[in-house]
């Protein structure tokens, strides 16, 4: 690589110095002091991050010195033909958790995956795979080989030696798949050529170790490897979404003790700082540093999530969009806790478990769904209008979404929720259709039919699922205004041109009608005005702009219409 970005921050023992940003040469990269090298290399992402390592004079050290997972990622992200390459410098307990991460499905070993794996060892040459071999946990090693080979014979055979087999030290390996027998009959090849005792006595556990009793015990260590990373079963991990009662939150409970490092002798995890962007808040708090055991916490929190969300934690867009995801719950907890007080703010991410924090900011957003759900059951449900349907859909996700809409009504789109502002907007809205709700239940003198029970033969629309509440309520004004009672009975076609004229002049709706009409839905129940003035637009939009002399039945939108 041709130049390399310089930080423009330094860190000298406990001090953060700030400089000026430049780019310099590979020369003067290995002028640097390891501790500078190593932050580079750490805030590099993807084939940047490789190729520095392999530029760096002590890449191997440097490696060595980043944590599994951020290194697996790296793998992950630029394909096997990078992978090779970084395979030759990691570690046995690396390697360990290469294997942990991409190759089980569910408790059982992935044959598949774990062929990719070795032959991308095997190409770091004889002593590499020896070392690699040597370290791995022997059952793990076991399971290795018994998801390729069985041993057909041993040495003790037959004492003659033309009937004894001719494999390596006298065991004769059958191969379920070709491919895998060339790597594994390499491996044991060497191992017999450089360290006998151990192949022999490898070759023994395989031949007598029962499949899924090891499987088992193996699957037991796996898993508890990977829960000191913060990864757990997915029905463990789904903890992490449990309900906290935001009002009843009390910090003392959550109050953190020491926070221990997954790995030791390597630097905190930095990946999901690299690429995803916090906002508001939570960013501002970011801005001013972060400690090592905040890095560690918050690597063991979003695998945590990861787990829960079944993500595959080597995409790397996967793992960007979960780490987006953690921070706005972060950010939504600590807004909701400090309002926009940074110093506060930085306090609690210092004193308060992050997983309480997050938990803390989901159930804010579980607070709205679950006050939706109501909605959705009541006779009001089937019936609600286009952008208070996209709401409470948008809520009822698994993960409760923003619907765009309520902020831009441009906007149709949903995205998780960020800040506050977001979750007070959609709380507004749900307040709006609670009055909707009191409306049409306790004071409308009609009550809304399920759908199946509307007869609209002859009628326009003709379908239920064409209706919406702002339809029976005009409808039902309609019939107030042409003298008869507020019921949503559908309006005969012959009527439209004399309402059009009752309501309208200039293809302009009268201000005296809504007016009225809100004066009178407030004193029904407080705040329902608006909901008079959203329909009334409607007709203003869809009805007044018709010229009298050009009202069709089926472009005129909110009513009920008798077309027979």
């Amino acid at each position: 690589m041709d130049k390399i970005n310089l930080p423009s921050r330094k860190k000298v023992r406990h001090l953060t110095l700030l400089r000026e940003p430049r780019s310099i040469s590979v020369k003067e990269f290995n002028a640097l002091r390891s501790e500078e090298r190593l932050d580079i290399v750490r805030r590099a992402t993807g084939r940047e991050k490789h190729n520095l390592i392999l530029e760096a004079r002590d890449a191997e050290v440097l490696v060595r010195r980043l944590p599994a997972q951020e290194i697996y990622l790296l793998i992950k992200e630029l394909g096997p033909e990078s992978a090779a390459e970084l395979l030759t410098l990691v570690n046995t307990e690396q390697f360990t958790t290469f294997l942990d991460l991409d190759c089980w499905q569910e408790a059982q070993l992935d044959g598949p995956r774990l062929l990719q794996w070795l032959m991308l060892l095997a190409e770091g040459g004889e002593d590499k795979v020896l070392q690699t071999v040597l370290e791995l946990d022997f059952e793990l090693l076991v399971l290795i080989l018994k998801k390729f080979a069985v041993v057909v014979s041993g040495p003790e055979a037959d004492d003659d030696d033309e009937a004894r087999p001719a494999g390596p030290g006298g065991y004769e390996l059958a191969f379920n798949d070709p491919e895998g027998g060339k790597v594994i009959g390499y491996l044991v090849e060497t191992l017999f050529n450089r360290e006998n005792n151990f192949a022999r006595r490898l070759m023994e556990a395989l031949r007598w170790e029962q499949d899924a009793l090891l499987e088992e015990e193996v699957y037991h260590f796996r898993s508890g490897r990977l829960q000191d990373r913060g990864f757990y079963d997915t029905m463990d991990a789904l903890g992490v979404y449990a309900f906290l009662d935001p009002e009843g939150f009390n910090p003392e409970q959550w109050r953190k003790a020491a926070i221990i490092p997954g790995e030791e002798g390597v630097e905190a995890p930095g990946f999901m700082l690299s690429g995803a962007r916090a906002r508001d808040l939570l960013a501002e708090v970011l801005a001013g540093g972060v400690t090592e055991e905040f890095c560690w916490e918050l690597s063991y929190l979003l695998n945590k999530v990861m787990a829960a969300d079944r993500i595959d934690v080597g995409d790397a867009s996967q793992v960007l969009a979960e780490t987006e995801g953690v921070y706005r719950c972060l950010n939504l907890a600590l807004e909701h806790l400090c309002g926009g007080d940074a110093v506060r703010a930085a306090q609690c991410l210092d004193d308060l478990y992050l997983e309480a924090l997050f938990r803390l900011g989901f159930s804010l957003t579980l607070q709205l769904q679950r006050r939706a759900a109501p909605l959705c059951k009541s006779q009001l449900g089937p019936y609600l209008d286009g952008p208070f349907r996209a709401l409470v859909d948008a809520l009822q996700r698994r993960k409760p979404q923003f619907f765009e809409g309520i902020e831009r009504p441009d906007r149709g789109g949903e995205r998780p929720f960020a800040n506050l502002h977001e979750l007070r907007l959609a709380t507004e809205w749900l307040e709006r259709l609670e009055v909707q709700q009191r409306l049409f239940e306790d004071h409308f003198p009609f009550s809304l039919p399920a759908p199946g029970e509307l007869e609209l033969t002859g009628c326009q629309p003709d379908d239920p699922e064409d209706l919406a509440l702002s339809d029976f309520f005009l409808t039902a004004l309609a019939n107030r205004i042409m003298g008869r009672e507020f019921l949503p009975q559908p309006i005969p076609r012959e009527e439209l041109v004399g309402l059009h004229a009752r309501i309208c002049t200039e293809s302009k709706l009268h201000d005296a009608l809504r007016q009225e009409t809100r004066q009178w839905l407030d004193s029904l129940v407080p705040g329902a005005g608006a909901f008079g003035e959203y329909c009334l637009e409607l007709w203003a939009e869809e009805y007044c702009t018709m010229g009298a002399e050009n009202l069709d039945p089926r472009y005129v939108g909110s009513l009920l219409i008798k077309l027979v």
